[in-house]
């Protein structure tokens, strides 16, 4: 199990990954990561703990997807109400280690026929899917 470093707690696996989405989603969707930002350290201070197994490419962006359509009015029943729904439309972006997309890119992977989308994760199973993660 993970150990915090700063107290010594030993938090189950579930834990970390739930704090670590936590601080990512605090993130301020900047084109660059400045070592210097306290977001990004504090991720990867979670991200470093003993015994912590992170999260695959495939699950870091099924998540992020799903978080930036946290908000989204669902059924979702066309590609451009999709597009909107994002919070910097075609622009907003996931990013895993080397893998970076847009909403934009992952949009050209759905089709008319996949929709409504009737959930954000129903989105986010559909384009890791598709993007082959």
């Amino acid at each position: 199990m993970p150990t915090w470093k700063y107290t010594g707690k030993t938090v189950t696996q579930a834990k970390a990954e739930e704090s670590l989405k936590s601080i990512k989603g605090a993130c301020f969707g900047c084109e660059t990561h400045s070592p210097d930002c306290p977001i990004a350290k504090a991720a990867g201070e979670i991200a470093g703990m003993p015994g912590f197994e992170a999260l695959s490419v495939k699950e870091q962006i099924h998540a992020q997807i799903s978080g930036a359509l946290a908000g989204a009015n669902f059924p979702i029943k066309t590609p451009g109400d999709l597009i909107a729904a994002f919070p910097n439309g075609a622009d907003t972006t996931c990013q895993a280690g080397d893998l970076k997309m847009t909403a934009g890119e992952a949009g050209t992977l759905l089709t008319a026929a996949d929709f409504p989308f009737k959930s954000a994760k129903s989105v986010a199973d559909m384009i890791v899917e598709r993007a082959g993660l």
